[in-house]
């Protein structure tokens, strides 16, 4: 992709445009089916950005929405980055984009025990945006988490607590919380009894959108 000018020039572009993305995810969600409390996250993610795709509130929108993008000059040397779901603005530089990083949280394994997924969650997601294989021109980018077993509050209290464990690496001001965002303060995002609970990391920030 040809790519002109600095990226600083072209980021005020992007930013307006997150809580229309937001606001996008959490229409979108409620009109897929309820996933199996196994289903891989692939699986999950394709749905996902196919019906994001395919939303008549997308297609009045100034973005493309791409999956398993790949950034191929990513700041992390001889280390692509794979974004799951990335909405990229009409501007001619790849760089500049919102990444939306997928994992499952509370994961049904097949003796029957949940798996929490925790610090996967935290150290192979989130990380990834500090370590600058994701949104490394960008202000922002999210997480977000797939609640397989509906039980929201756990997972939030579980992801929380890892990220408060991290928060020095994540290079967030102790004690590390998780704040209510002002996107969406009250919002919570579910189906039947699926739920979706998004995190929106502002890099030394780590704003809850659930």
């Amino acid at each position: 992709m040809i790519q002109l000018g600095s990226s600083d020039a072209w980021i005020d572009l992007l930013d307006p445009l997150i809580p229309d993305i937001v606001q996008l995810v959490a229409e979108t969600w409620p009109t897929l089916k309820p996933p199996a409390a196994d289903e891989l996250e692939d699986v999950m993610t394709k749905a996902l950005c196919r019906a994001l795709r395919s939303s008549r509130a997308a297609r009045a929108l100034p973005f493309q929405i791409h999956l398993q993008f790949v950034e191929i000059e990513s700041a992390v040397e001889d280390d692509e980055g794979r974004i799951d779901i990335a909405f990229m603005p009409t501007v001619p530089r790849e760089d500049i984009y919102f990444a939306l990083e997928c994992k499952r949280l509370n994961v049904r394994q097949r003796n029957g025990k949940i798996r929490p997924c925790h610090a996967e969650y935290v150290q192979y997601g989130m990380m990834r945006f500090i370590a600058g294989r994701y949104g490394a021109a960008v202000h922002a980018g999210g997480k977000l988490g797939y609640v397989l077993d509906g039980q929201v509050s756990q997972a939030i209290a579980g992801v929380a607590a890892n990220v408060q464990q991290h928060h020095v690496t994540l290079e967030m001001d102790a004690p590390g919380e998780l704040s209510a965002s002002s996107l969406r303060p009250l919002a919570r995002l579910f189906v039947f009894d699926i739920f979706v609970a998004m995190f929106f990391s502002r890099w030394f920030d780590a704003s809850l959108l659930c």
